[in-house]
């Protein structure tokens, strides 16, 4: 079975996230897993995915596994800021540590789903 290695971030109206569990678990089937990450709004999502987030994000995704202080020689920032930044993409799933205590995107791709305001 392939790992589907793609990443969903979804912003705007959440009400309809589950629709697709729903209707599989009305028909008697599974699920199919999905790899989501929400965020009510717009304004929520750039406060939270900054750019120099989004530069960890990209040069740990480009370098593989590093150390946080790599990392941050890498991307020339101090190394507590740059620590708290990996600290809070650890915790919504953007990130991940291995079993060597470096960090790493295990995505390899990342969309993003818009929903206008009516």
């Amino acid at each position: 079975m392939m790992k589907n290695n793609t990443l969903v971030i979804k912003i705007g109206d959440i009400d309809d996230d589950f629709d697709d569990v729903l209707k599989a678990w009305e028909g008697g089937q599974s699920a199919t897993p999905l790899n989501q990450l929400s965020f009510e709004s717009m304004p929520g999502f750039l406060s939270y995915l900054t750019p120099k987030r989004w530069e960890l994000l990209t040069a740990l995704r480009k370098h593989g596994h590093l150390s946080i202080r790599k990392l941050a020689g890498l991307l020339k920032r101090d190394y507590k800021n740059t620590h708290s930044d990996v600290k809070a993409l650890i915790e919504v799933g953007l990130i991940e540590k291995d079993a060597d205590g470096l960090v790493f995107v295990p995505w390899d791709n990342v969309e993003t789903h818009l929903q206008l305001a009516a």
